[in-house]
């Protein structure tokens, strides 16, 4: 019958009356490992010495269980023990140690003289009072102690004398001395119970607080099994952890170091050989765990596994073959060198393969082991496919890699590098190059067959390697039409007009590109998307790119489509001005990539949201998105794409006026050390408008020319990655050229009438600034209507701006005012420092601010309250419609319209719709 803690004191106190009254007794305590026996025998030895006993302490060890007459000599010769008794012990035993050391044993005589003596010596010492002797793991018991503690259990029946025993509860050899002998004598087994629920909770509260137990105690008792030794460890961890660390899904709350080194302790201190090593098949198989499994992969035979596993189960370190918790299996596989790990997993996959186990299961041993042979080699590549298709991308890799090392086929080994460039691309770029060397080589020297170019092209792109590119597009070019694949024709065809130009694809015979024949009806549906897209960079075309875009990124897989395709459609539908549908589409592939854990995806794709962000005037955002992006990528796995994320950066930084950001942000990636591409000239242009922004106009105008250059000779020119027309007009403006800004302005107007409404917003505001005043508002509306349509808050400010100053020129004061007062809502929102250029004919001398005469106005910003008043009058509503909506009286509704007055600086309700951000820019 089990007990628990309490009630097995209660019952040792009463064995310790019958005791003293002069009945011998004889307990054994028994129970899992850590079940509190130890804890328990300590409590009731200060109990019985309370009550006038003697008490006899001894522990077992499993480095002392061949020692003679071990735990005879601890309990005969302890501190409290009278003197005379410990010599009479010490020479007993002395006189016995060379027979023993000989033999290994006394000779039956012998032995019986001295296990008379010494049962002599306690039976003496009952005289005097009750004498209770105390053996810890007696289990370990030496045989000469054991047959001492048979000898006193024959002879104590009407003696003071107790004998406590405890030991594992756990299936004994038919050997054990302990079992055998001691056992037969009549005894009272009292076996210990782990500790209830309730008993948690108590113990618990004792070492945490109240609030903690009540909280924790049920997560606790599962996790723990009632094991005492664990569930201390477990409020020790709170008490150095604290509450900021989550319980874990399948572990205790809280499981620290403590939790481990008890759990660890339980299976070392007490081990037999068995308890450890079986705990280490447990860490290596996991899930897989069976009994026939573990007793094959640790070498023990099934018996032992199987009275192990309950050994562990029942002192709360496993639950059945599986070890509870990730910490506590992490800790275990550390006891295992090397070596050891990598025979136990090699054995596990061939015991899993044997059996027919999945793939993916035998493949996690094979890569932990890093061994094999070539026959594994197959089973590797099935179980990277599988992993990839779960996104399990680095194992994927892992099994790759492993493959290629264990294959023995120079072809099965160079299709498996392929296999293992593209999955590694999908993590880390700079580690796919890698891949690629061999063919690249093979490429120089005009030995790689046409159809295995496309991996070293599709690398080059990447990398922005112009001569590999034009090799392997040569090498392309005579590749049979019947072994072209048209739409990785079509992508490669994007991707060079969108990013890279259609110069770079001149000379290299790479008619492919362009080939547009023997198309299925799907093929030639998915590249007239591709070209339309590709069109839409031109100077016509943006809007009629839009279905095209959508077509595409309905097809859109990360780790199946080139990345550049998603890229140049989302860049098609922002240049059809459907940014709504750029970012919706962007959201959807995010959670594709995060689903698959697609890092190369996931940080492009960070990219441009913060490209987005920063074109909707979210500069904090902008920022915050692109150094995440950036934290996700190391520079060198970036390509040339690393300049898209710093061009956000810069030009963020630079609006925000953080100057420090936006120069270390360009001292991360020199413009002149890129090969040409979109990103390369998009950073310039970016670095060009810092220049502006800090007065370099000099090296500004030669940024904005430098990359008005290498656009045309690349033949890549998209307004929408780099704006150097309306750049390049601002710092002519600066330097008094005025011609020349007209002229770009002109240009960027005239030549990309498909661009973005944003674009054309941007150089309708530069075409201002170098018209005759009455002609500035006009232009500066039709600017600030595209850019409200747009989204983009930044450059709705500055063209609000400029408006306001043109038409205070103008005279026209009462609008100016209400223009300006908006333009720095609009600049507020977006956390702009500066919005206007002192040096811009028709431009404002200071940032812009509203206009309230000499001084400004008192207060620019209207209380919450006061902006629901204010936006409610601008539409029209009277002052009891408003009342009635916002659930205010008349009087406060009159209150607020006059305080509003007085900050905006104007006479009353009917120039507050030009003030106020409505829907669309209203006519002034």
């Amino acid at each position: 019958m089990e007990r628990d803690y309490g009630e097995a004191l209660d019952v040792l106190g009463g064995q310790l009356t019958a005791c003293a009254a002069g009945t011998g007794q004889l307990t054994l305590v028994t129970g899992g490992l850590a079940a509190g026996k130890t804890h328990l025998v300590h409590s009731f030895a200060s109990h019985a010495r309370a009550a006038g006993a003697l008490c006899l302490t001894a522990s077992g060890s499993a480095a002392e269980r061949d020692c003679p007459a071990g735990i005879a000599d601890q309990l005969l010769r302890g501190p409290r023990v009278p003197r005379e008794t410990a010599d009479r012990t010490a020479l007993l035993l002395a006189e016995a140690a060379p027979s023993a050391a000989a033999e290994g044993t006394l000779p039956g005589g012998e032995e019986t003289l001295l296990l008379r003596a010494l049962g002599a010596q306690v039976l003496d010492l009952a005289r005097q009072r009750p004498v209770v002797l105390l053996v810890d793991d007696a289990h370990f018991c030496d045989g000469l102690s054991a047959r001492l503690l048979a000898h006193l259990a024959r002879r104590i029946g009407s003696a003071p004398v107790m004998a406590v025993l405890t030991r594992w509860d756990r299936e004994q050899p038919a050997t054990d001395p302990v079992l055998t002998d001691l056992t037969r004598q009549p005894h009272e087994d009292l076996r210990l119970a782990p500790l209830r629920p309730a008993e948690v909770a108590a113990l618990l509260a004792a070492a945490t607080t109240a609030e903690h137990a009540r909280e924790h105690a049920p997560a606790v008792h599962r996790a723990t099994g009632g094991n005492p030794l664990l569930v201390r460890a477990v409020a020790e961890d709170h008490r150095a952890l604290g509450d900021g660390r989550p319980a874990a899904a399948d572990g205790p709350p809280l499981t620290g170091p403590a939790f481990v080194r008890a759990a660890l302790g339980c299976m070392t201190r007490w081990d037999d050989g068995h308890l450890l090593t079986t705990a280490q098949g447990l860490a290596v198989l996991d899930t897989a765990a069976t009994v026939p499994l573990l007793a094959e992969v640790t070498g023990l035979p099934a018996a032992a596994v199987r009275r192990t596993l309950g050994t562990l189960t029942a002192a709360g370190v496993a639950e059945g073959p599986r070890l509870r918790g990730p910490a506590l299996r992490d800790a275990v596989r550390t006891t295992l060198s090397g070596a050891e790990a990598a025979r136990l997993h090699g054995a596990a996959a061939a015991a899993l393969q044997d059996r027919g186990a999945d793939p993916v299961s035998v493949a996690r041993h094979l890569v932990a082991a890093g061994t094999g042979d070539a026959q594994d080699a197959a089973a590797l590549g099935a179980a990277a496919a599988q992993a990839a298709g779960r996104g399990e991308l680095p194992f994927a890799a892992d099994c790759l890699d492993l493959a290629v090392r264990l294959g023995t086929d120079p072809r099965g080994r160079a299709a498996l590098r392929r296999r293992l460039a593209r999955t590694l691309w999908q993590t880390d770029p700079a580690a796919a190059d890698r891949c690629h060397a061999e063919d690249r080589t093979a490429l120089a020297g005009g030995e790689l067959p046409p159809h295995h170019a496309s991996g070293p092209l599709k690398q080059a792109l990447w990398r922005g390697d112009r001569d590999t590119a034009r090799q392997a597009l040569r090498a392309r070019a005579g590749l049979p039409e019947d072994r072209r694949d048209p739409r990785t024709e079509a992508e490669l065809r994007l991707a060079h007009r969108w990013f890279y130009g259609t110069a770079v694809l001149r000379g290299t015979g790479a008619a492919p590109l362009d080939g547009r024949s023997g198309r299925t009806a799907a093929e030639d549906l998915w590249s007239r998307a591709v070209d339309g897209v590709g069109d839409s960079a031109s100077a016509v075309g943006g809007r009629s790119a839009v279905a095209g875009a959508e077509h595409l990124l309905e097809s859109c897989r990360p780790g199946e489509t080139l990345l550049e395709v998603a890229l140049a459609a989302l860049f098609s539908l922002q240049r059809g001005d459907r940014p709504d549908l750029a970012t919706a589409w962007l959201d959807t592939l995010d959670e594709q990539a995060a689903r698959g854990s697609w890092t190369t995806w996931q940080a492009v794709l960070g990219a441009v949201r913060a490209d987005f962000a920063l074109r909707r005037g979210e500069l904090g955002a902008a920022s915050g998105h692109a150094r995440s992006c950036l934290g996700r990528l190391a520079p060198q796995s970036w390509g040339v794409l690393y300049a898209y994320p710093l061009a956000t950066l810069v030009s963020a930084a630079t609006a925000l006026g953080d100057t420090g950001a936006a120069e270390e942000a360009l001292r991360r990636l020199p413009c002149e050390a890129q090969p040409v591409s979109a990103w390369s000239l998009g950073l310039r242009c970016a670095r060009g408008r810092h220049h502006l922004a800090a007065g370099r106009t000099l090296a500004a105008a030669k940024d904005f020319q430098d990359c008005a250059d290498l656009a045309r000779e690349a033949e890549l020119d998209v307004a929408e990655l780099a704006d150097w027309r309306t750049g390049l007009a601002e710092a002519g403006l600066r330097l008094g050229r005025t011609v020349l800004a007209r002229d770009l302005a002109t240009a960027q107007l005239d030549r990309n009438r498909g661009a973005s409404g944003r674009t054309r917003g941007i150089a309708l505001r530069v075409l201002a600034a170098t018209a005759d005043p009455g002609q500035r508002p006009g232009l500066l509306r039709s600017s600030a209507d595209l850019l409200e349509t747009a989204g983009d808050r930044l450059e709705l400010a500055r063209s609000l701006g400029d408006l306001s100053v043109a038409l205070r020129d103008l005279g026209e004061t009462e609008a100016a005012r209400a223009i300006s007062w908006r333009a720095a809502h609009e600049a507020k929102v977006c956390r702009a420092k500066a919005l206007t250029d002192p040096a811009v004919p028709g431009a404002a001398h200071t940032a812009v601010q509203p206009a309230g005469g000499p001084g400004g106005v008192e207060g620019s910003v209207l209380s919450d309250a006061e902006g629901r008043v204010a936006l409610l009058a601008a539409r029209g509503f009277s002052n009891r419609d408003i009342s009635e909506q916002l659930f205010i009286t008349v009087s406060t509704v009159e209150q607020h319209l006059t305080r509003v007055y007085r900050k905006l600086g104007v006479s009353g309700r009917r120039a507050l719709p030009e003030l106020l951000p409505l829907p669309r820019l209203q006519s002034v």
